[in-house]
């Protein structure tokens, strides 16, 4: 055989066992990236569920409405040193939507992932809260909560197009068995 043919051949070859290694490394990233969303999700749930944020997301009715029936306490929210009471757990939990809302928008959990479960509960804080986000963001700066906002459109839109509930419709169908 040629010479010129056994090159041809080795280099089919190389690049045969070239496509195969970039195939599987991109399958073990694929892999790696789906456990990195479950740990990143299970800690979510954790949080999101703890009697912590439960305690929080029941002071938000009554941070809501103090926002909107009393002009003293909405002056008051634009000052960054007034922290009342009510509002610590609130802004804690604010801040870890606020953390959460970046790391799914920048890609380091699956938003579907997320949104299957909590889109609804982003809309709900959200609505809540944007009184008072928008006030924080006199003290803080126009950027507070800006993330969280933006998540929390996205849950909408995400609810709106019905992708939520064909989500929670196909479990319904689902024909394991329990």
């Amino acid at each position: 055989m040629d010479s010129g043919w056994v090159a041809a051949i080795a280099s089919l070859a190389s690049a045969f066992i070239v496509a195969v290694t970039a195939i599987a490394a991109f399958r073990q990233l694929r892999h790696n990236r789906n456990a990195n969303d479950i740990v990143v999700y299970l800690r979510i749930i954790d949080r999101l569920d703890s009697p912590a944020t439960v305690e929080a997301r029941a002071s938000l009715a009554v941070i809501a409405q103090k926002v909107q029936s009393d002009p003293a306490y909405r002056e008051r929210l634009r000052d960054p040193q007034f922290r009342p009471a009510e509002f610590l757990e609130v802004a804690m939990l604010l801040g870890f939507l606020e953390h959460i809302s970046v790391l799914i928008t920048k890609g380091g959990v699956a938003e579907a992932l997320v949104l299957a479960e909590y889109a609804d509960t982003f809309v709900a804080i959200w609505e809540q809260m944007r009184p008072a986000i928008i006030e924080r963001r006199i003290a803080f700066g126009p950027h507070t909560g800006r993330a969280f906002e933006h998540l929390a459109m996205r849950s909408r839109r995400y609810i709106e197009s019905g992708a939520m509930e064909r989500e929670y419709a196909a479990l319904e169908r689902d024909p394991t068995p329990a």
